[in-house]
């Protein structure tokens, strides 16, 4: 842990920063503060993006203090408004270990001069021009990404410290899948217990007394936010970050199985002794 007030051991991914007329997303990241976050706790990775000076994906992180974090969501830094309540906060000497760093704060003249960069250094240059391009309240860091490379960084419980919500005991919904998805998780399910049925049918013929087996099968056609699951959270309550518990995706599955359960269908094989009503499904 740092000694230094102004050294956070944190970094946070905010999912809803202030945007100007051009700055638009990228297509996965389209939607508001809250469906981004959605989608990150549902697919379990930060994917990056080309981003302003950048010409490969690149991620970035915000290295503010928490006196910073709530001017940012209470009042806005930079002229743009306040940031939307919304975000991942992670580790910061885990993500130094993977490569991320502070970017490089340049004037005009020196974004031209350090073009030629190799292009992990080369786009972690933001341009800095006070007046005109200021963006040091942000105390961007950035993992930069090579052509060729997947941009993504696994949302994974030693990285993420916990999760900025906007609204109290706030849950990431869950998904209802794809047909093709229900189709191949029954598909895989009915070939696994296919699997263990032939393991178990030798066992089963030494058995007195016993003739048959039954195997069910159910399909899943709900997804979970399974990456975050027993993450920390906060809740944004308008003046400050209030620790809000911890996100329990098991019980959230458990209730919503008691609920609407899933998609499925029974597999024919039945169970009895000698003498007794056989039942076949």
């Amino acid at each position: 842990m740092s000694a230094h007030p102004d050294l956070p051991d944190t970094l946070v991914h905010f999912t809803g920063r202030p945007r100007g007329q051009h700055d638009v997303p990228p297509d996965f990241a389209r939607g508001t503060a809250e469906e981004r976050l959605v989608s990150i706790l549902h697919s379990g990775v930060l994917r990056g993006a080309p981003d302003f000076w950048a010409d490969a994906p690149v991620l970035c992180f915000s290295e503010v203090t928490e006196a910073a974090r709530r001017a940012m969501l209470r009042d806005g830094v930079g002229g743009r408004g306040p940031y939307a309540p919304w975000g991942v906060v992670l580790d910061r000497q885990k993500l130094i270990r993977v490569g991320t760093r502070p970017v490089l704060y340049l004037s005009s003249e020196e974004m031209t001069e350090t073009r030629h960069l190799p292009r992990r250094i080369r786009n972690r240059r933001v341009r800095y021009d006070p007046g005109s391009s200021d963006w040091l309240h942000e105390r961007e860091w950035r993992l930069c990404f090579e052509d060729g490379e997947t941009p993504e960084l696994p949302v994974t419980r030693d990285l993420v410290v916990g999760v900025i919500v906007g609204i109290p005991g706030w849950m990431p919904p869950p998904w209802a899948a794809e047909p093709t998805e229900v189709v191949a998780d029954l598909q895989e399910r009915v070939r696994s217990a296919r699997a263990q049925l032939e393991a178990l049918q030798a066992e089963v013929g030494a058995l007195p007394g016993v003739h048959s087996l039954s195997f069910s099968v159910s399909g899943v056609s709900t997804r979970f936010a399974g990456a975050a699951d027993r993450l920390a959270r906060w809740y944004w309550n308008g003046d400050d970050l209030v620790p809000d518990g911890v996100f329990d995706i098991r019980e959230q599955q458990m209730w919503s199985s008691q609920h609407a359960p899933g998609t499925g269908f029974e597999v024919g094989w039945s169970f009895g002794h000698p003498g007794s009503e056989e039942e076949a499904w």
